[in-house]
């Protein structure tokens, strides 16, 4: 039998994972809407049933093991009988060294008679770990099918009936409790796998089902008919969307933007969850420093030109961009957007998603018909796009967009590349910013350290003076990674009269940059970075993975 669910609210409890008073407030609730207190919790703090179970780990001292690490222990398992196994849910797992003793893992560490019954049997040391009762089942099953293949006689699972309905809203619950930006659905030689992008990692999820083929072709098809794509076309990949809701107690509703493929082995999906915290969405929240912070509010509202984001696929950009449009939306300001796929819906704003008829220059060009304040273009591609969006933004209106370069100042060489004409980019363009996402550190278990000198030759900062910076640690909160959320690193670009001017002459990248670092107006995202691992928000290893430091000559 697993942990209750009282006993895993209060190992919560104990890590300070969740709060007393909320808890109090929860229960009430629960009881009114007659729902599991737990789940209530979950959908309350977005938390994994992970989590409580590495809380209760940590309360009780004992290691925590995801699925990857649940490597039985053949041997060991031979030892035990198959009905003790399969209903304590015990798992003997191989040592982690040479010199380590046999891990017995379990999902009810409080079970003393089970586990002295299978500590007598393997006869040998054994340290206790905990990991999920459906982990333990799954690496359970694999474990005697591994002994079956060896010829030795096991009894076999009984086998379940899958509901696809409620597998994909376990799915889609999970990914919305881990804050997923994506969710993988492959299959490999055992069947359906399953894996959630989180904080820009992927992650296993391991669904408390059967993951046969059967079952992940099922699962695929499921998602193909929401998405309105063709069932029976399975060897061309397709596009499309859908809608889904999660009932309550989570009580909410988001886009999904799917993709599917052929394989080797079979159909694979991969889905983008637009749009989860479009209510949370504010500049304040993207990670701006203080001045630049106050320097692109200054931008936004200006009632002409033109504001670029730029940056890779998955750096926020679009983020940014919506928490700006939200910043400045009011009754008397027309905004209208153009994009593909729409990822946040804002009130008040006309969105038009592009599509077979509907090109972003198109759309731009109509957009000048209907006595627009301000417009945003997803994104600048070609020449047509370009164009159209440069002259709108000097005609009278502020135009957004983002472009995909490496640096802030790349930007310009790129439009001039394009095809457009360096006086009209210097005499439109108020800001470019160049953004980047990287983990934070989880302040409930970041740990402090003195740097080293390579460190701190690295963020510029005395040899001869102590610094202390901060590295992930891993709790239950942030399920082991030491990382919980992103925040964005940003290169700005600001942009004054003399620089509008320098543009307007052809100027080169350096030039631009030289001149502009010189002025103040430019900020490298390498300084950004130093910044926030000062401040410990982040590490210095993060900052190195997305952007390098550079010297420019003023």
């Amino acid at each position: 039998m697993a942990l209750t669910s009282e006993q895993l609210l209060e190992a919560a409890l104990k890590v300070d994972m969740i709060q007393r008073e909320t808890l109090n407030q929860l229960r009430n609730e629960a009881r009114r809407r007659h729902l599991d207190v737990l789940t209530l919790v979950q959908a309350h703090y977005r938390l994994p049933k992970n989590a409580f179970y590495r809380a209760a780990a940590e309360v009780r001292g004992i290691r925590f093991l995801e699925m990857e690490e649940l490597k039985p222990d053949l041997e060991a398992l031979k030892k035990l009988p198959q009905a003790l196994v399969r209903r304590k849910n015990f798992l003997p797992v191989l040592a982690t060294s040479e010199d380590a003793p046999l891990t017995l893992v379990t999902s009810e560490p409080d079970d003393r008679s089970g586990l002295d019954t299978s500590k007598r049997l393997l006869n040998q040391a054994v340290e206790l770990g905990l990991s999920e009762p459906h982990l333990i089942s799954k690496a359970i099953e694999r474990a005697y099918q591994a002994l079956q293949q060896a010829s030795i006689e096991v009894e076999s699972a009984t086998q379940q009936s899958v509901d696809l309905i409620v597998l994909l809203d376990a799915i889609f619950r999970e990914a919305y409790l881990r804050r997923s930006s994506d969710i993988h659905i492959m299959q490999d030689e055992q069947g359906l796998r399953v894996r959630l992008r989180v904080d820009g990692k992927l992650q296993e999820y391991i669904p408390d089902t059967i993951a046969s083929h059967e079952v992940a072709n099922g699962l695929i098809s499921r998602i193909k008919v929401l998405a309105d794509l063709d069932i029976a076309e399975q060897r061309e990949p397709q596009d499309g969307g859908l809608s889904y809701t999660l009932d309550a107690p989570i009580d909410t509703e988001f886009n999904v933007r799917v993709a599917t493929a052929p394989t080797r082995i079979g159909e694979r999906v991969t889905m983008r969850i637009l749009g989860q915290d479009a209510k949370d969405l504010s500049l304040a929240k993207i990670g701006m420093t203080e001045r630049d912070l106050t320097l692109f509010q200054e931008a936004i509202r200006k009632p002409f030109g033109m504001i670029l984001l730029t940056g890779p696929t998955g750096s926020g950009k679009s983020t940014t961009l919506f928490a700006a449009l939200r910043e400045i939306s009011a009754p008397d300001i027309n905004i209208l957007t153009v994009e593909n796929p729409i990822e946040y819906v804002i009130e008040g704003v006309s969105q038009v998603q592009t599509g077979a008829k509907i090109t972003f220059a198109s759309a731009l060009r109509s957009f000048l018909r209907h006595d627009p304040d301000v417009l945003m273009v997803g994104e600048i591609r070609d020449e047509e796009t370009a164009d159209t969006a440069l002259k709108a933004s000097m005609t009278g209106h502020l135009v957004f967009s983002t472009l995909h370069t490496n640096t802030a100042a790349g930007s310009i060489t790129r439009l001039a590349d394009i095809g457009c004409e360096a006086f009209l980019i210097g005499a439109t363009m108020n800001a470019v910013i160049a953004q980047r996402l990287v983990r934070k550190l989880c302040v409930h278990c970041r740990t402090p350290y003195e740097a080293s000198d390579e460190e701190k030759g690295l963020l510029e900062q005395p040899l001869d003076q102590s610094l202390t910076l901060y590295q992930p640690h891993g709790c239950a909160l942030c399920e082991g990674s030491g990382y919980r959320g992103r925040m964005g690193l940003f290169e700005t670009l600001w942009f004054d009269e003399s620089l509008s001017k320098l543009v307007s002459k052809g100027c080169s990248e350096e030039e631009l940059e030289a001149v502009a670092l010189s002025k103040s107006r430019l900020r490298l995202m390498w300084q950004d970075g130093v910044t926030k691992v000062l401040e410990g928000h982040t590490t210095l290893s993060e900052i190195q993975k997305v952007t390098v430091k550079r010297v420019i000559n003023a």
